[in-house]
Order: structure tokens, then sequence, then C-alpha cells
């Protein structure tokens, strides 16, 4: 199990990095500003509209904006982690310039995925089973692969479709295991989901009672703390691997003493 559960480790490691360089952790907060607002007006609206047609064009716009906010705020980490395990010196200025880069690849995944929010919508209103779980796998799949294309896209300036081939480059030789990193990065997220929801529904609750605005509005600070943090860890994770999976490909050896410093720490090497 420890190969698994060396994740909180990682995040420790992680956060005590950003400890250093409180630079590292801005795009959670932009992003928790950006999105909490932006989901309170999307609920508050789709609320208002009565036309099914329009509800779902007012949803793709919403959703996909969403998406956009926190894949940006993603790629921000992505190009912070890396200076900062690289040079030591992290600034957003870099860190934006390289996101801007990328912003086409950032919109193509975010329209797929709020694409694929819709299509659960739609299979779960019909209450068509299989097409629930086919469209939750595959957009699980599709999540998945955001994390591990980025670093290419935002690292090496790579294009959308050519991210692709790098990321699959580096699986097909790959040596680190991967798959046990992305079950612990989704063990702690689904810690951190419990923790964040129960406050947030709690806070919903007893908010709503002095006004439903009131409550909408905490239950989403905390339902967007929890992406953006959840974001910002898995997106670390993937930096961190993306750089180490780089490394044993050159060396042609999966030492962990090859890996990024937090990760390396995490797996017990300083």
């Amino acid at each position: 199990m420890e190969k698994y559960t060396r994740v909180f480790s990682f995040m420790f490691e992680v956060f005590g990095m950003a400890g250093k360089n409180k630079t590292l952790l801005k795009p959670i907060w932009y992003n928790l500003a950006i999105a909490a607002p932006l989901n309170l007006g999307l609920a508050v609206a789709y609320g208002m509209i009565r036309n099914p047609t329009l509800q779902y064009v007012v949803l793709a716009v919403g959703v996909t904006a969403l998406y956009f906010t926190d894949y940006f705020c993603n790629a921000l980490t992505c190009s912070l982690i890396y200076d900062q395990v690289t040079t030591g010196n992290a600034t957003m200025e870099k860190a934006m310039a390289n996101t801007k880069r990328s912003a086409g690849g950032i919109i193509t995944f975010a329209a797929i995925s709020g694409l694929f929010d819709l299509l659960a919508s739609y299979a779960n209103e019909r209450d068509d089973i299989l097409g629930k779980i086919i469209t939750r796998v595959v957009h699980a799949v599709w999540t998945t692969a955001v994390f591990v294309v980025m670093p290419a896209m935002v690292i090496e300036g790579l294009s959308f479709g050519a991210a692709f081939g790098r990321s699959k480059e580096i699986m097909k030789q790959d040596p680190t295991n991967v798959g046990t990193g992305v079950i612990g990065i989704g063990v702690a997220n689904w810690v951190l989901g419990i923790v964040c929801m129960a406050i947030a529904y709690f806070g919903l609750g007893v908010l709503s009672n002095l006004h439903p605005i009131a409550g909408a509005a905490f239950f989403f600070t905390f339902f967007n703390l929890y992406w953006a943090v959840s974001g910002f860890l898995k997106i670390s994770y993937f930096t961190c691997f993306y750089m180490w999976a780089n490394e044993c490909t050159k060396q042609k050896s999966a030492d962990g003493k090859l890996a990024p410093a937090p990760l390396a720490a995490a797996m017990g090497y300083k």
C-alpha cells in the first residue's frame, strides 16, 4: 500500500515548496476567485431559464468556461512547478507567458471536457444506465489525459496534437509505474472531496435559512476550493512525473534519484 499512499508525502513536499515561494499557490486563488462566482451565476441563470434548448446552451457555455478556468490555472501551476524545481525561482510572468502560448490546446481540452459533462447530464435525464457508465468512464480517461498531456504543451511548448504524441511516446517507454501515482492522487482527492463537500453542504443548509444566495455562495466557494486544490495536486504530480519520465528515458533507468525533488523525497530519496 505504501506506493499508493506516498502521494500524501508528495502533497506535503509540494506545499512545503510552496511555503518557500508562495507564487506557486496563486493559481489556486485565481481559480477560486473566477470559478466560484461563475458557478453561482451559471446556477442562477440555469434556474431562471425554462426553455430546455436554451438551458443546454447556457450549460455548454458555462461548463466550458469553468473547465477553461480550471485548466488555465492548472497550466500556470505546471509552469510554476517546473520552474521552481529546475531553477528555484518560479515567477508568474513566465508562467503566464507559457500558459498563453498553450491557450489553443487548453480551449480544446475545455470544450471536449464540457461536452462529456453535457452528455453525462443527458444520460442522467434519460435514465440511461449504460450510457451514463460509458460517458463517465470516457470522461475520467479524458480528464486524466489532460493532466498527462498538459506538461508537454506548457513545458515544451508543443501543439495540442504533438503533445499527445509526445506523452504517448513517454508512456510507451515509461519504467516508472505512473498508474500507482494516478491511483494515489485519486485517493488523496477523494479524501479532500469528502472534507470540502461536507463543509459545503453544511454551510448550504445553515446559510440558506438566512438567504438562498448566501447558502449557494458558500456552497460554490467550497465546491470550487475542492476543484482548485485537487487540480493543483494532480497537475503538480503529473508535472513532476513528466520530468522524471523524461529523465528516465534519457538515462535508460528508473532510478528514483532522477525524479524532481518533491517526488524523489516522497519516494524516500532525499
